[in-house]
C-alpha cells in the first residue's frame, strides 16, 4: 500500500492532483492511501509521517512548503518530496531539501500526467527496496537504511543497532544508528532474501561483507570478527552456502 500525502492550501488543486495520480497504472483506491492537508501545521498533527510520497505547495501560510519540507527531512532524509508551485523559477534554498521534482501549476493535464508518471515510477522503485527507519544523533532525526549499507545489526536493549558501511558510514562516521524494533522484527525485513543470516541470537549479518568464515566465527570487510553460536552454526553455514551459490550462479 502506497501512502501519498498532498499538502496544498487549495482544496480544488488537491482534488486535481489526486485525480492525476489515480489515472496512473497501479495507483487506485485499493493500492494507495491518500492524506490531504491544507497546511504544513496540519500535516505535522498527523500521527505518522511515514509517507512514500509527499507533494508540497511551496506557497502556503505561516509554515510554507520549504519549511515543511525541511522539518520532514528531519524525520526522514530519504522521503520522496515533490514541490508544486505557481512560480516558474524555484528559489535556490529549495534545493537544500533535495526535492525530486517541481510541478508547475500552469501545466496542462497531459503535462501533469507525464510528470506524475515519472514521480510514481520513482515512488514504486523506492518502495520496492526493503529498508528500516533509523534514528541518529540520539534525537528525532531519522534516515532510511537499505541492506547494502549494513554490515550487521545487533540487539541493543529493546531496540537494534545498525553497524554501517560504505557511503552511510562516511555520512555518519561517529553516529550510533538505532532502529526502534527488536531484532526479530528487523530480521523479518532484512532476511535471507536480502543477504542476511542469523549467526547469533544477538545479531544478524550481511553475508555480502563476509571475508573469512569458519565453524566458530566470521570476519567482515572492516575487520570485525563475530562469533557464530553453536546452536546457529549449521543453519548459518547452510544460508551462507546458498548465498554464495546464488551469487556465482551462471
Amino acid at each position: 500500500m502506497y501512502k501519498i500525502a498532498i499538502c496544498e492550501d487549495d482544496i480544488n488543486y488537491i482534488v486535481f492532483l489526486k485525480k492525476m495520480l489515480l489515472k496512473i497504472e497501479g495507483i487506485n483506491e485499493s493500492t494507495a492511501l491518500f492524506y490531504e492537508f491544507l497546511s504544513g501545521e496540519e500535516l505535522f498533527f498527523h500521527t505518522s509521517l511515514d509517507f512514500d510520497l509527499v507533494i508540497l505547495d511551496i506557497q502556503m501560510g505561516d509554515l510554507n512548503g520549504y519549511e515543511t519540507a525541511r522539518k520532514l527531512r528531519e524525520f526522514d532524509r530519504n522521503m520522496l518530496l515533490v514541490f508544486c508551485t505557481g512560480k516558474v523559477e524555484p528559489a535556490a534554498e529549495h534545493f537544500k531539501v533535495t526535492p525530486y521534482r517541481y510541478l508547475l501549476k500552469r501545466y496542462t493535464d497531459d503535462e501533469m500526467l507525464s510528470e506524475m508518471k515519472e514521480i510514481v515510477d520513482k515512488m514504486k522503485e523506492q518502495k520496492s527496496y526493503p529498508y528500516v527507519m533509523c534514528k541518529y544523533s540520539a534525537g528525532k532525526d531519522q534516515i532510511r537504511v537499505y541492506p547494502e549499507s549494513v554490515l550487521y545489526i545487533a540487539i541493543r536493549y529493546e531496540a537494534s543497532e545498525i553497524f554501517a558501511c560504505g557511503k552511510l558510514k562516511e555520512q555518519f562516521p561517529n553516529e550510533v544508528l538505532r532502529v526502534g524494533m527488536n531484532l526479530n522484527d528487523v530480521y523479518e525485513i532484512f532476511n535471507e532474501s536480502c543477504g542476511f543470516a542469523r549467526a547469533h541470537n544477538s545479531y544478524i549479518i550481511n553475508m555480502a561483507y563476509i571475508v573469512e568464515i569458519n565453524a566458530q566465527s566470521v570476519k567482515l570487510t572492516d575487520g570485525t570478527e563475530l562469533t557464530i553460536a553453536r546452536s546457529r552454526s549449521r543453519e548459518f553455514q547452510k544460508a551462507f552456502g546458498g548465498f554464495l551459490a546464488a551469487k556465482y550462479k551462471g
